[in-house]
């Protein structure tokens, strides 16, 4: 036991699977789960020293056509090819190898059987369950910024916020859950509502190598409540998200943006 003990803890994707395996998927208001001790704690601190600066970002209010005001206090960077051609040595070095294995189909395969249940319910068996294809950002979030109640993109099957916090000073900056007020309504797209037409059911822990997963749905309703200055003061609101894409639904999505914009 000890020795399978150490080859996981040496390998952040065998940990990470392991991990995976140990959650219980709350059903209220729809499929959920928490999960702490996500990365192996060495690897975690390795991640943490290793956060790009500020200035590899993009501003969320300059590279969405949804020109929200308070986007101006989030900055993200895709994860994906090329990017850390942007970085230094060491934080290369780093991001290269966590590429290879956090956007590979072996994690993908494990995020998604952590929702087998509610997945047969809407696909059927396994073997008809959509191709999928996932994309990964790091977020920061900034004093100012705030996201209403919203059930995000029909395109998303799956949703990881993996939060980087340093310590547990600033645990009550988690996601928060929301169900709608109206028990009839649903939202089968990314629309941002006011905070007064839900009620907030609970507000997952901010804390270090921690996450919340859930389960997209027309009625997967989740936001932030707004960061004040002292919210931030001694760090920024840093995450990754992880996204389980329906493949074809998405490539449909981003081909109707590129019309969009081509049209403007």
């Amino acid at each position: 036991m000890k020795e399978n003990n150490s080859i996981v803890a040496a390998d952040p994707l065998a940990h990470v699977v392991e991990r995976l395996g140990t959650p219980e998927v709350l059903m209220d208001p729809y499929p959920h789960y928490y999960l702490e001790q996500v990365f192996p704690e060495d690897y975690y601190q390795t991640l943490l020293r290793n956060l790009p600066d500020s200035t590899v970002y993009e501003n969320l209010f300059e590279v969405t056509d949804l020109k929200l005001d308070h986007f101006r206090h989030r900055d993200q960077k895709d994860i994906g090819a090329g990017w850390t051609d942007l970085l230094p040595g060491e934080p290369k070095v780093f991001w290269n190898t966590f590429n290879e294995w956090f956007l590979g189909p072996d994690l993908a395969r494990a995020v998604l059987g952590t929702f087998a249940d509610p997945m047969r319910a809407r696909f059927g068996a396994e073997a008809s369950w959509p191709e999928i294809s996932v994309e990964v950002q790091l977020i920061r979030h900034r004093a100012g910024f705030f996201l209403g109640p919203h059930s995000d993109s029909s395109s998303k099957l799956v949703v990881l916020l993996l939060y980087l916090a340093p310590d547990d000073s600033a645990s009550h900056l988690g996601t928060s859950i929301y169900r709608p007020k109206d028990p009839t309504f649903s939202c089968p797209k990314s629309a941002h509502y006011p905070f007064e037409d839900f009620i907030r059911v609970k507000t997952v822990p901010y804390r270090p190598n921690s996450m919340l997963a859930f389960f997209r749905s027309d009625r997967s309703f989740h936001g932030l409540e707004p960061l004040s200055e002292q919210d931030t003061t001694t760090c920024n609101r840093d995450l990754i998200q992880y996204v389980i894409y329906d493949k074809q639904a998405r490539q449909a999505q981003v081909r109707a943006r590129a019309t969009r914009e081509a049209a403007k």
